[in-house]
């Protein structure tokens, strides 16, 4: 067996996501130099981050944070077109590792009853396979031993990214997202909402604002990269 294997990766071998540089371990994502090269977002101990500040005047949210800085042409950038649009669903569970191990001492994390993240239009997803915030949500549930409802909120329409979009098309799109009535009954907790990025924040806004208006919840976001 170990034989078969060790042809295969004579032939087709395991290569980093951020340089394409050959990794010894089948499980690893970036090799030592693109980890070291990672752009993390300095944890903050205030209960006020530049990510929150987006917010301002437009939802109310507890804690606001990600893990990573976003860029373009970044390490970050590939690993995220790669979890995306070519199936590589390790590395959503590899974002959460990072997350867990570069925010562990962080409130939120106490804080959370569950969590939840911004779905896919059920036939993006049927088209896809998967929703990127799978391995995400599904890891941080384990390691945290708190509940991921996947399908808490349920996206109705099919849209195009929200960056896209003029102010006047963004509020019109407060319809976007609805909670599934399987969940109504979950009332006073606190939510960790999940993303993969967030840009202008419109999206989590949105998905925000369905979570605040249909329940007597609170919400905080927590996405894998943010760009500044």
């Amino acid at each position: 067996m170990w034989a078969i294997i060790d042809v295969f990766d004579l032939f087709y071998p395991h290569l980093c996501y951020g340089c394409d540089e050959v990794l010894h371990g089948r499980n690893d994502i970036l090799c030592s130099n693109c980890l070291m090269n990672l752009d993390f977002i300095p944890p903050s101990i205030k209960s006020t981050t530049e990510m929150k500040r987006r917010f301002y005047g437009k939802l109310l949210v507890e804690h606001c944070l990600a893990t990573l800085y976003f860029s373009e042409e970044s390490i970050v950038q590939k690993l995220l077109h790669e979890l995306k649009y070519k199936n590589q669903q390790k590395i959503s569970t590899f974002f959460a590792t990072l997350t867990l191990q570069h925010l562990k001492n962080h409130a939120v994390f106490s804080w959370v009853d569950f969590i939840v993240c911004i779905p896919l239009h059920k036939s993006k997803e049927k088209k896809r396979g998967y929703n990127q915030l799978d391995g995400f949500g599904n890891e941080l549930s384990k390691q945290l031993n708190i509940p991921f409802y996947k399908d808490y909120l349920i996206k109705t329409s099919k849209t195009k990214t929200q960056t896209k979009k003029s102010m006047w098309q963004r509020a019109e799109s407060k319809s976007e997202f609805i909670v599934n009535e399987k969940y109504e009954n979950l009332q006073n907790k606190n939510i960790l909402l999940i993303d993969d990025v967030m840009t202008t924040g419109s999206t989590l806004e949105i998905a925000g604002k369905c979570i605040l208006k249909n329940s007597t919840n609170k919400i905080s976001i927590l996405t894998m990269a943010y760009t500044r």
